[in-house]
Parts: C-alpha cells; structure tokens; sequence
C-alpha cells in the first residue's frame, strides 16, 4: 500500500493550492494562527502536536480547506485511517477543479488504508464500503486497482469461508476485473466455484492461473482436487 501522507513531491502543490482555494473563504486571523502553528509542526513530523491545531482551525471554520487536508493528512500519517477518511473527503468536496486529482489521490490513500485497517479486525463489511467508493472514482493507476483488487479477494475468502458463496463468486470476479494477474484471486474463484458445483468454470480459472504462474504448486493442488 503506497500511503502519501508525507510525500516529498506534493508538498510543492500544496504549497500553491494554500494561495489559491481560500479564495472566497474567510479565514479569522486566530484560526490562521492555529493552522500554521499545525503546519510548522506538521512540516516537522511532529503529527501528534500538530493534530489539536488542525482539529481546532477544522472546527472553527469548516470550509477551511487547508485545515480539512491537513487534518486528513495528519491522521493519515498517524495511520488513523478511518479518522483520516471524513475530512479528507471534505477537502475534496471543497478543492479547486485543477487540484482535484490530487486531492483525490490522497483520499484513495486513506480509504485504502481503512479498508485494510478493517480487513485486520474481520469487518468485511465495512473494509467493501472503502473500496467501493474507491472504485466509485475509477481510479486509473496499476498500484491502485491491484489494491483494490487484493482488498476485494480478502473479503470474498472472508464471505466464502461463511458459506456466502454466490456474493464470494461475485467480488472474485471484481477482482480479477481490477487486476487480471491476480492469480488469488483466480484460485480464489476456482475453489469457490467448485463448492457451487460450477466445475467447468473451475478448472478454467484454476488454469488461468496456473498459466500466470506455471510453478504455483497451490494452482497444481486445486486442478487436482477438481480432477480427483
């Protein structure tokens, strides 16, 4: 998982976005104050002081948009995923257009990051309503959709070791929609399908992956528990 919280090469941007979306917006002097007090803190990694500043100057004024991302972005770093998700998503709401991919980069991070902070505890619920709104943005990069994917397969295992094969069968696919390499989730499907008494489609994902990895001693073991 590639989280950018901290990373080098947004900082310039956000720099020039810190000139130009307050446009139209307000700021009273004291919540600046508290802001850039978070921000030298921030730009130092002292996160944990810093959040209190971020929290205040959010609160105060809600359209604050530097405030809403930095606050995002402070829990972000934190690996506070899930805290990190609501103002960031504000942020985006509030961003301008030419800023909006960025923005919108950043909030991936977060969701990614609270799907698989879910997928920790066993909530695949919840861990598919990050992803879902991920996919909702259709987002374009390889890194991305195979996360997306590898998050998609742990919830359809989940599912499939509660006996819900037919929702399993369907994220299986959705991952491999997401990533055709992922041989997981080809093996994934493969088993359980079997359980469905789909067998022919079986084999076909089986050898799938197989192809992808001819070595793959787990895609061997489950064409001949179909062949057996």
């Amino acid at each position: 998982m590639n989280i950018k919280g901290v990373l080098p090469g947004i900082a310039s941007v956000l720099a020039v976005m810190m000139l130009v979306s307050c446009a139209g917006v307000s700021v009273s002097p004291a919540v600046r104050a508290d802001f850039n007090a978070g921000l030298n803190l921030f730009n130092q990694g002292k996160f944990d002081a810093a959040l209190p500043f971020f929290e205040k100057a959010a609160a105060a004024e809600p359209d604050y948009y530097e405030a809403q991302l930095y606050l995002g972005r402070t829990y972000l770093n934190m690996k506070e995923y899930g805290k990190a998700v609501p103002p960031l998503r504000r942020a985006y709401r509030l961003s301008p257009e030419n800023f909006k991919s960025q923005a919108c980069d950043i909030l991936i991070d977060a969701l990614l990051g609270a799907a698989f902070s879910e997928l920790g505890k066993g909530n695949f619920e919840s861990a598919l309503t990050y992803v879902r709104e991920i996919m909702a943005a259709s987002p374009e990069g390889k890194k991305v959709k195979d996360e997306i994917s590898n998050v998609l397969v742990a919830v359809a295992m989940g599912l499939a070791r509660k006996g819900d094969v037919r929702d399993a069968v369907g994220l299986f696919r959705d991952a491999i929609k997401e990533n055709p390499d992922n041989i997981k989730a080809y093996l994934g499907l493969a088993r359980t399908l079997i359980k469905s008494g789909a067998i022919s489609e079986a084999i076909e994902n089986a050898q799938k992956a197989l192809s992808l990895d001819p070595r793959s001693n787990e895609a061997l073991n489950v064409l001949k528990e179909i062949l057996r």
